[in-house]
């Protein structure tokens, strides 16, 4: 292509897409915000029980630092407050897995690998939006060598596996498109 075409072909894209995307951003101001999350302008709290543990197995740290980890998840990515009860949005959550067992057999000599999953059941209910409500399960999981000790990978998979399990809450709740 020569040159002035070329610069004229890119003019036009660029007079054509910039008002565009302006408007597709004002439109889309109206429930989004620049930190990601996609939420109606009239929410503006949240509130979250503490974490029941039910697992058969207890991990007596995991339920307070889920809590948190909610709490931070959504104090750090919304411009919501945080409340003590009756948010807008509200969570009421258990832990009703924290469990290890063997995930693949080697030929031979038993267990290869085994399996640390965590799954949580959710209720999220939003006040001013009942048709957002939901009960949903969460769970993650981390394989492992057998020849490792549990204890020595335990509190690393732990964070992590709640981490993402946190991850999945607030993209079904904040970033709901």
């Amino acid at each position: 292509m020569n040159e002035p075409y070329t610069e004229k072909l890119n003019n036009m894209i660029w007079n054509k897409l910039t008002p565009l995307c302006f408007l597709l951003a004002s439109c889309c101001g109206k429930f989004y915000n620049f930190k990601g999350a996609n939420i109606p302008p009239d929410i503006k709290n949240f509130s979250v029980e503490i974490f029941k543990n039910e697992a058969e197995v207890v991990n007596p740290e995991l339920a307070n630092a889920m809590t948190e980890k909610l709490k931070t998840k959504f104090q750090q990515q919304t411009s919501l407050g945080l409340v003590q009860n009756n948010g807008d949005y509200s969570f009421t959550s258990i832990i009703n897995e924290y469990r290890v067992e063997p995930a693949s057999l080697s030929p031979g000599q038993g267990t290869a690998q085994n399996k640390f999953s965590i799954s949580v059941q959710v209720d999220f209910k939003c006040a001013k939006y009942p048709e957002k409500d939901f009960s949903k399960s969460y769970a993650n999981f981390r394989n492992f060598d057998a020849s490792e000790q549990f204890s020595a990978v335990e509190k690393n998979f732990a964070e992590e596996i709640a981490d993402n399990i946190i991850q999945q809450i607030f993209a079904d709740v904040a970033l709901d498109w």
